[in-house]
């Protein structure tokens, strides 16, 4: 009876932190979209020069293929689909597809372990040093899915993040740039809460920006809407104008909707001051994923490749900015 009670208090507990993230429901998400809309944006100012780092379209599919269950891999010798990653089996596919991948791109991977009894979890971590380890940009996602494939929550941000760090692959940097890949944020951010609070007081002051991906993959206007999300904080504004700078100045096609949401991991830096950003589809300004949190969540005809590479490259060259890389 006694561990039945705790099974049910912990499943409560758990629910809750789910429920207490979900986009749909953040009211004042949409109500702070609908009020920017109105105000006059402010013109931007373009960067003297910028670097393009564009993104392989075509390697950003098949990857995601494999890691949303479409296509079988193969995992330490071993057949495997990618069918879910809610699962500790599921999970533990996830990370280590994750290993193989960015080792074969060169890049120092670790998988870091967190929590108690009741929330274990694992996160991701790969690394690329530069030439002065003082400073690290960092850019995030979340690698659990909600028992489903996960297509674009968050398989889109995590393949992102992964083409950005191929197309990164061949540049020296002066600063670290640092992938991560959160467990559990589907739990209540509990992954990236976890990694924060592993960091020291000195590792905190080291992190120029953190740069975190959710869900890009759908776009059913065909506008190239999607959110630069910064709450208009000030620690963390400069990494919105960098990119929106890059964007106008390479022409691509991308238009930021103003959003304000703490439901994904960068809210877990912004309780430290950690500069962060989210990006995200046009969730909040009406062209949100029909199959969000849904069994319909799969690699399918509704994920936009074209406007996927236009964010991951804008996302890319704002990185090379940052970490002042050079071939």
């Amino acid at each position: 009876m006694q561990n039945l009670i705790i099974l049910i208090f912990t499943f409560t507990l758990m629910a809750h932190a789910h429920d207490d993230h979900l986009w749909s429901t953040d009211k004042k998400a949409y109500e702070y979209t609908q009020k920017k809309l109105k105000q006059k944006s402010t013109s931007l100012v373009l960067p003297l020069q910028s670097t393009l780092i564009s993104i392989d379209e075509q390697f950003f599919a098949e990857k995601l293929k494999e890691f949303s269950g479409a296509k079988e891999v193969r995992i330490n010798g071993n057949t495997v689909l990618l069918s879910e990653r809610g699962s500790k089996e599921g999970i533990e596919n996830a990370l280590n597809y994750l290993t193989e991948e960015y080792n074969a791109l060169g890049y120092e991977t670790e998988i870091k372990e967190f929590g108690s009894f009741f929330s274990k979890g694992k996160n991701f971590i790969a690394t690329k040093k530069g030439s002065d380890s003082s400073k690290v940009i960092i850019l995030s996602s979340h690698i659990d899915s909600v028992g489903n494939a996960g297509a674009n929550d968050n398989g889109t941000g995590t393949i992102g993040a992964l083409a950005i760090a191929k197309a990164l692959a061949p540049y020296q940097f002066k600063y670290d740039l640092r992938i991560l890949g959160f467990d559990k944020e589907e739990k209540g951010l509990v992954g990236s809460k976890a990694y924060v609070k592993s960091l020291s007081s000195s590792e905190k002051k080291q992190i120029m920006a953190v740069i975190n991906f959710e869900m890009m993959g759908t776009n059913s206007k065909k506008d190239g809407h999607f959110h630069i999300i910064d709450c208009d904080r000030t620690e963390s504004t400069f990494i919105t104008k960098t990119m929106e700078g890059i964007i106008a100045y390479h022409k691509l096609e991308l238009t930021k909707v103003p959003g304000c949401t703490t439901r994904s991991d960068h809210a877990s830096f912004w309780k430290e001051k950690i500069p962060a950003i989210v990006i995200s589809e046009n969730f909040f300004g009406g062209d949100s994923d029909r199959c969000y949190h849904r069994s319909c969540d799969k690699f399918d005809e509704r994920l936009d490749f074209q406007y996927m590479e236009k964010i991951s490259t804008s996302v890319a060259s704002t990185i090379f900015e940052l970490v002042r890389a050079s071939k």
